[in-house]
């Protein structure tokens, strides 16, 4: 049964306990490399996972809960100045170390040792469910990476190559950079299979060639 908790001695116990399982972990990885944001707590030492998406997309946001069922108190949240859902886990160390990796100032990053931490297919479906779209007139598929600039896109274009051998491009518009997964090289279809097994149903219309503009 969820409800809310405070900073209680009964909270403090339930934390020594929590750990990230497999799963947890890939999810997110995928997560925070997508839509997802770490938030640091008052102390600096702990950090919460931040899950927020579409109101249309309730059912994936229910999925993530139960994916962090136990590290989460209360229920998903509606936001009717932005028609979303959100969430968020405990302050946890665990969750600090993801926040070290992927975060400056404050400020998303990816960093320099990408190729190290995405790794499983589970996490590049999250990350694809979160920000990637397929295209309505050939079967490519995109990543909306502007946030990560050029040096990001290129280390996250090497991990790819590295760990999954996907020859993806850099494609640049008036917004920046993002991941193009062409089709040609056979790249698409490698990537298809990948993450397949892993897109739950109501995100499938992504790898279903869907323009970028639909969605």
């Amino acid at each position: 049964m969820l409800k809310q908790y405070t900073n209680s001695n009964w909270l403090k116990e339930i934390k020594k306990t929590l750990l990230l399982s497999q799963i947890q972990r890939d999810v997110l990885i995928g997560t925070v490399l997508g839509d997802g944001s770490l938030k640091i707590s008052r102390s600096g030492k702990a950090a919460q996972l931040q899950i927020c998406h579409s109101f249309s997309a309730k059912e994936y946001v229910y999925w993530k809960q139960e994916i962090f069922a136990n590290w989460i108190f209360c229920e998903p949240r509606y936001y009717q100045i932005n028609n979303s859902l959100i969430f968020r886990t405990v302050s946890h160390p665990l969750i600090f170390e993801y926040m070290q990796m992927f975060y400056i100032n404050k400020v998303k990053i990816i960093p320099k040792n990408i190729s190290n931490i995405l790794t499983s297919p589970f996490s590049l479906a999250v990350w694809f469910m979160d920000d990637g779209n397929g295209y309505l007139d050939r079967g490519a598929y995109r990543i909306s990476t502007y946030a990560f600039g050029l040096e990001g896109n290129l280390l996250l274009q090497n991990c790819l190559k590295e760990n999954f051998g996907l020859e993806v491009r850099l494609h640049k518009d008036s917004k920046g950079y993002q991941l193009y997964i062409p089709y040609g090289n056979g790249s698409a279809t490698k990537f298809r299979k990948l993450i397949a097994p892993y897109i739950i149903p109501k995100m499938k219309y992504k790898i279903e060639r869907r323009s970028p503009v639909e969605t």
